[in-house]
Formats: structure tokens, C-alpha cells, sequence
């Protein structure tokens, strides 16, 4: 499964899928200040869940780009 890494300054937004339960699929973002230990790392997860892995992916990379824009 391709996964991404976004940059903004000092800011890098790790995307990943993680699979559920279920069997359905759900998008997760690793937001990380850089130069700060990575227990500071934060994790946010897509509201959707989806049926395929490439879903989730989009969904992730839409909300990393969204999160990464709205940085100063």
C-alpha cells in the first residue's frame, strides 16, 4: 500500500491505513513538529471508513493537506 509524507516548514503530516475489526478501512494521519520527540506526535483518523484501502488513503491525504494548510 503506497503511503505519503506531506511537509510544511517544520511540520510533516504522515499518512498511513489502518485496517479495522470489520474489515472496512480508515485513513490516519501522524502529524509531527520536527526537532520534537515523536511521543509529541499526534494522530488524527478520517470520520469516513471505506470498503478498499485506496479510499481510506485519499480520504488521509485530503485531511493531511487540509491540516498541513491550516498551520501557520
Amino acid at each position: 500500500m503506497e503511503t505519503a509524507t506531506y511537509r510544511k516548514v517544520h511540520w510533516r503530516a504522515d499518512i498511513q491505513v489502518d485496517e479495522l475489526a470489520s474489515g472496512k478501512f480508515q485513513g490516519m494521519v501522524l502529524l509531527l513538529h520536527d526537532g520534537r520527540p515523536t511521543s509529541e506526535q499526534v494522530v488524527h483518523r478520517t470520520v469516513d471508513v471505506f470498503d478498499t484501502q485506496e479510499g481510506a488513503l485519499v480520504e488521509a491525504k485530503v485531511l493531511a493537506n487540509r491540516m498541513l494548510g491550516e498551520l501557520q
